[in-house]
């Protein structure tokens, strides 16, 4: 294959997954690829077991990178993106499973037209047994006209991180953006990440350039079902990065520069953060009920939806859309 692929992992805590993560890759029907592993310092066994598989493992080129401290998500991905040599990349999380077909599709549907600079696919979710469970991401545009009408709109393009992408265009944009948060906890710069590049990548629609999503099951993602993935600060932490990511978006197709994440949200007014907080407040009720029907616990999913739904209805019918269809698959 002339144009390889590096899949690369972002390893941290992952010590129950890792292995059932690699053998997924180990198994893919398209073989000739890089692999990159990247040790954000994580304290748990994930490394050992890495080392471990690869003595025995049929992977034509690997390379494990170790940093010092932990840098997180966003600065871990940056730095892959400058250090590897392949034409395209995949980020792969290190607890989520592959199907043996995913490389090749994704493969095949980006090599179908050089204006394709980026292609996802649907995932269906999995416990922390590897269980299918209710959910998944089935999103993303399916077709060049759809990507257009969603770009020329000043629409994000909301794809799994799960993408096969050209790497030259990623760094066109400046890869995943580092600069402009306020220090500290949350980091920022490491919520909704590839949502902020794949945001800037689409931006190369005025030049032609698509990006598509494979409307088919191709890898499985694991949510741990056993906590909260995310506490209700958290949770609108991330919403807020979104409505900046947006708001850049719609200032880009005016033709004026981003902002610093510091300087939006400096900029709103105190009614827009109530109003922002009570919507956000409903997206963690909305998660609270979905974690309580897959654990069966319907009366606290009908408690916390009854909540959710108070706080913001128009939220729970975009969510219904997107998390509850072909759920079967």
């Amino acid at each position: 294959m002339d144009d390889k692929i590096t899949v690369v992992i972002c390893l941290y805590n992952a010590e129950n997954y890792i292995v059932e993560t690699l053998e997924s890759l180990e198994n893919q029907t398209l073989k000739d690829f890089d692999l990159l592993i990247i040790d954000d310092c994580s304290p748990d066994n994930s490394v050992n077991k890495v080392k471990e598989f690869f003595k025995t493992s049929p992977f034509q080129s690997t390379e494990i990178i170790h940093f010092e401290e932990n840098r997180g998500t966003a600065y871990a991905r940056n730095f892959a993106l400058h250090h590897v040599k392949t034409p395209f990349m995949l980020f792969f999380d290190a607890d989520d499973i592959a199907k043996p077909d995913l490389i090749e599709k994704l493969y095949s549907k980006i090599n179908e037209n050089d204006d394709n600079i980026a292609v996802s696919c649907y995932s269906k979710y999995i416990d922390t047994n590897s269980k299918k469970i209710a959910g998944g991401h089935y999103i993303g545009p399916t077709s060049e006209d759809e990507f257009r009408y969603k770009a020329e709109n000043g629409k994000l393009i909301l794809i799994p991180n799960v993408t096969l992408f050209r790497t030259e265009f990623a760094i066109q944009v400046g890869g995943y953006r580092l600069k402009g948060f306020v220090s500290g906890k949350p980091r920022y710069q490491d919520l909704s990440e590839d949502l902020d590049l794949w945001s800037r990548m689409s931006d190369f629609y005025t030049s032609g350039k698509v990006m598509l999503t494979i409307p088919e099951v191709l890898f499985y993602y694991r949510k741990n079902t056993s906590s909260l993935s995310a506490s209700k600060d958290s949770l609108i932490a991330m919403q807020n990065k979104i409505r900046y990511i947006k708001l850049n978006l719609k200032r880009r197709r005016v033709g004026k520069n981003d902002l610093s994440f510091i300087d939006y949200m400096d900029s709103l007014t105190r009614s827009q953060k109530v109003k922002n907080y009570f919507k956000d407040t409903s997206a963690f009720y909305y998660r609270k009920a979905g974690f309580s029907y897959v654990e069966k616990s319907y009366l606290s999913f009908a408690y916390f939806m009854m909540i959710s739904v108070l706080l913001n209805p128009s939220y729970i019918v975009d969510k219904i859309k997107s998390n509850f269809i072909r759920t079967n698959k």
